[in-house]
């Protein structure tokens, strides 16, 4: 790929965006958005944007980092409405706004794997970091990383047989910008349903979750769980099923 990939206006003019920050390259746009915040604690509505991601950061410990040809991106949102559960389940929303925006240019349906990773073909296509600040608690930074024209077939044997990319399932490049486009339209439609409590979590989330039906490993903090997973209910919560019990589980990683 040779030149910007990302047409500024166009995406200006398709979103209700304040504002993009973009640049070439960059530690992580998580980090960067973060920095924005603890500088103006009354940022909103705002994209860092960046072509390649070198110190990307996933969950826990983990590492996402991203070649060019992948889409990473973060958004500024403040959520004055929303308090406790209601705050939490943003990160289930995201995953499935970001699977109904990548849908038009797959040939099959991408799945969900809870809480925040983004999956086809039982590999890793994406994943979702969300994070605050002390500063602005209710200012979300939503961090988002999809593997579209970063092709992983002669990636190392590890990363390869666990990550898979648009355009090794369709053999073709996709516009980087229309696939954003879509994601900020999509966030934009259920962060919506969020704010006026019609989101119906489980019925959206459920027919994605890879999870779903199947015997789970789910580690939470030093302890290990295994349970039958039931899906989500409508607060988000994961639901397992442990010696005939169906307990809730809000923390923790499942293991696959």
């Amino acid at each position: 790929m040779s030149g910007m990939p990302f047409q500024l206006t166009k995406i200006r003019q398709a979103t209700s965006l304040d504002s993009i920050e973009y640049f070439e390259s960059t530690e992580s746009t998580n980090t960067s958005a973060l920095q924005r915040i603890k500088a103006d604690s009354t940022v909103d509505n705002v994209l860092v944007l960046t072509e390649q991601q070198k110190a990307g950061r996933g969950r826990g410990n983990h590492r996402w980092h991203a070649d060019s040809g992948a889409l990473t991106f973060s958004l500024i949102k403040y959520f004055p409405e929303l308090r406790g559960n209601a705050l939490a389940s943003l990160g289930l929303v995201t995953g499935i706004a970001v699977a109904e925006a990548l849908e038009p240019w797959l040939p099959q349906s991408v799945q969900l794997k809870w809480p925040n990773d983004i999956f086809l073909h039982r590999k890793k296509l994406g994943g979702i970091l969300i994070e605050t600040t002390q500063e602005s608690p209710q200012t979300l930074v939503i961090g988002i990383g999809i593997n579209v024209n970063n092709s992983l077939a002669n990636a190392p044997f590890d990363v390869a047989s666990k990550s898979i990319s648009i355009t090794d399932v369709t053999d073709t490049d996709i516009p980087l910008t229309d696939v954003l486009i879509e994601i900020l339209q999509q966030l934009e439609n259920f962060y919506g349903q969020v704010i006026a409590n019609t989101a119906d979590i489980p019925s959206l989330w459920n027919p994605r979750c890879m999870l779903n039906g199947s015997e789970v490993d789910f580690v939470q903090g030093d302890v290990r769980f295994q349970g039958h997973c039931h899906g989500v209910q409508v607060d988000g919560a994961l639901l397992l099923e442990i010696e005939s019990e169906i307990r809730p589980f809000y923390s923790g990683s499942a293991v696959i």
